[in-house]
Formats: structure tokens, C-alpha cells, sequence
């Protein structure tokens, strides 16, 4: 009897081996199969949109397809028969512009999060077959396609259902500052302001560090980017005082709430300001010819109670081939400040086009003693490794 068990078991692992062996045979020539010849290259440079083409060589394993359409999906929009093929091989080429036009989409709608799905139909001489997968819903009756999971796995190359995604390429730095070039006295020392402790003005470096201001050495991508600060009042920001003689306010190395900068063992701290404090960056020059170039910062907002006047608001004053504009970067008060206190955040405007300059400035606003902010790591960049047109 042992013996019969184990012929049965043979035979069972025999036709199973034999199952898997025909998997294309079995699935794909019935249903209609077509695949890239190779690899496809379908994660897009985001940066170029209006050149970017999808260019690949399509084959039809089984030599039944008689025609291949592609339907282009995106956040509940369909377009039908977006490319139709009628042999193979076959070279499918879709230049990503034709897509975003498709969709009735621009090119600022695409950012990385977005992700356009194509669907084939493919006719075959026994009927036409949808390349999305079955989905059966509570009556057990197919909503779905007509493909199967299996055949989407990485080394069948499937060309039935396939997405297209973006990507970001790394950035080079222009200009950038995280404060390592001012120099710096003991964590302990407060900057003594001029002027009266709740005056509007400019504030001015004193003799010695804590410093507020600071004169760039040059314009190339190795010289830190300069800034000015100054001081301004703010009614009822305070219950106890106004304005400020004497605080930890400007270029500090402090490790207190946090264990390492962004960039370096520098930054710009402001504590205790009762008032806002504004500063100024130089304004940054992006080289001729670049028409994608981008610019960021880092803040660290110190764990505690904020109020309704404290927080802070940065914008980029910016110049265009066509005149000026302004672009808030950040602008956060109260409970929105204690909902990102404790670590360090980043602030990027992302790739923007077509900008000439930049000039950042933060306006920091505190009312009471707990209240601290950190600063670092202001960068303005451009693609790396991009060629200037």
C-alpha cells in the first residue's frame, strides 16, 4: 500500500512540475500575451517632462496577438486606446507630454507622488482579453480583467498592465549657508542688542560673538551666503516684558535639544525674543541658462507651549525674466508650530522654473521664555550633472 501512495504522489509532483513549466503556455497564449523585450525604463526624470519618451521594444511571445491597445489611467480618469499596435515586434514610444496632455493635465500638476497606469486589451483569434487582473466581488463574478498576478512578476517583462512614475535627480548645490563661516564665543554669552529693548531697527554685531550679522566673503558655491537681522516689535506679544537687552539670540554650536545639526555644528538660534526677529539672506544669483534651481531650509522648533503670536514666516522674494514675485515657504503659528516641535524640519520650495534669483527671509516670533528656534542649512541648488541649455 506504501508503494501505491508513493507512485501517487510521484505522479502528482510530476503533473504539478509539468503546471508550472507551461505557466505561459497555459495563461498567456490562451489570454494573449505581449511583453518588453527588455527591461523598460519607466521611472521618469521629473525635470523633463518635455522631452522625456517612453521607448521600448514590444514582443508577442506566442504569436497570436492581432492587436494591442493601451488605456491610460489616472485618479479615476480614463483615456481609451490611448496607442494601438497591430504587430510585433513593435517599438512603443510615448513621449510623457503626450500623456499629461491626454489627462488634461500641465506639467505643474505632475509632482513625485504621481503615477500614470496602463491597461492593455489585446485581441487574440480565441477572443479579447483585458490585461488588468480578476476581481471577483461578493457573488464571485469577475469585475476585473482577464490577466492573472503570475504573469506580473518582475522576469516576465509584462507589457499588460504596467505603471509609469517619477523621480527627482539629485540637486547641486549654488549657494548655501548653515553658518559655519561666523565665528562663535561661549554657549552661555547672550548678544546685548542696541537700542532700547522693544525699539523697531536694525541690529548690529557687537564686539564679540554672539553675532546677527554677517558679510559674505564671495559669490561661489564654497562662500556662505550673508545675512542682516533686525528687530521688530510686536504688540501684546508678551504678558510679562516686550523686546529684549540681552538673549541667546544669533550664531550659536549648541547641543541641547537635539544632537546634531542639519549640516555642520552651527546655526542661528533665537530664544526669549518677546518681538519678531526678521533676517535677511543675500540675494543668490542662478547661473545663466539654469532654468530649474530650487531652494531650502531647516528649522528646529524646541518642545514646549507656543501661543498664538509665536511661530515663524519665511518667504523668497524671487526675480523672473518677467519682473518679481513673492513665495511664502513657511507659515506656522501656535498649535501648528507644537505639531512639528522636537526635530528638525525641512522646507523646500521643490524645482521651479525659470527663476533668476533668490533672496530668502525668515521673520521668527516668540513671546515667552521656553520658546527657542534653530536655523540651518539654507540652500539654493540646481539639478546636478544637468547640462545648461
Amino acid at each position: 500500500m506504501k508503494n501505491v501512495y508513493k507512485y501517487l504522489f510521484c505522479i502528482l509532483a510530476f503533473l504539478a512540475c509539468e503546471d508550472d513549466n507551461n505557466l505561459l503556455e497555459d495563461i498567456a497564449f490562451r489570454g494573449g500575451f505581449v511583453q518588453f523585450q527588455e527591461k523598460p525604463e519607466l521611472n521618469i526624470n521629473i525635470l523633463e517632462l518635455d522631452t522625456a519618451i517612453i521607448s521600448e521594444q514590444l514582443i508577442d511571445p506566442n504569436n497570436n496577438a492581432s492587436s494591442y491597445s493601451l488605456d491610460l489611467l489616472h485618479d479615476g480618469n480614463v483615456v481609451k486606446d490611448f496607442v494601438t499596435l497591430n504587430s510585433f515586434p513593435s517599438k512603443l514610444e510615448i513621449p510623457i507630454s503626450s500623456m499629461i496632455s491626454a489627462l488634461g493635465l500641465t506639467n505643474d500638476d505632475i509632482v513625485l507622488s504621481t503615477k500614470f497606469s496602463l491597461v492593455a486589451t489585446i485581441t487574440t483569434p480565441t477572443g479579447i482579453f483585458s490585461g488588468l487582473s480578476p476581481k471577483f466581488d461578493n457573488n464571485n463574478i469577475n469585475q476585473g480583467g482577464n490577466s492573472t498576478v503570475r504573469l506580473k512578476a518582475n522576469n516576465f517583462r509584462d507589457a499588460i498592465e504596467f505603471d509609469v512614475t517619477f523621480f527627482l535627480p539629485p540637486a547641486k548645490t549654488i549657494r548655501k549657508t548653515s553658518f559655519e563661516a561666523v565665528a562663535i564665543g561661549p554657549t552661555n554669552t547672550p548678544y546685548t542688542r542696541n537700542g532700547d529693548k522693544d525699539e523697531t531697527g536694525d541690529l548690529v554685531n557687537g564686539s564679540a560673538p554672539p553675532f546677527v550679522d554677517f558679510i559674505a566673503n564671495g559669490t561661489s558655491d564654497k562662500d556662505e551666503i550673508g545675512f542682516n537681522s533686525e528687530y521688530i516689535a510686536v504688540p501684546n506679544i508678551s504678558s510679562s516684558s516686550l523686546g529684549f537687552d540681552k538673549e541667546r539670540i544669533g550664531v550659536y554650536s549648541l547641543f541641547e535639544d537635539y544632537d546634531a545639526y542639519p549640516d555642520g555644528v552651527k546655526g542661528y538660534h533665537l530664544e526669549d525674543i518677546d518681538g519678531m526677529i526678521r533676517i535677511t539672506f543675500d540675494v543668490v544669483n542662478v547661473p545663466i541658462g539654469q532654468e530649474k534651481s530650487g531652494i531650502s531650509f531647516q528649522a528646529y522648533f524646541n518642545d514646549t507651549s507656543w501661543e498664538a503670536k509665536d511661530g515663524m514666516f519665511a518667504y523668497v522674494n524671487i526675480t523672473t525674466d518677467s519682473g518679481s514675485d513673492v513665495i511664502e515657504m513657511i507659515k506656522v503659528f501656535d498649535d501648528e508650530v507644537e505639531a512639528i516641535s522636537g526635530s528638525w524640519k525641512e522646507f523646500n520650495t521643490g524645482f521651479l522654473t525659470g527663476i533668476r534669483s533668490y533672496q530668502l527671509v525668515i521673520e521668527a516670533s516668540g513671546g515667552a521664555t521656553p520658546e527657542s528656534i534653530d536655523i540651518d542649512n539654507i540652500v539654493v541648488y540646481e539639478p546636478k550633472n544637468e547640462t545648461i541649455n
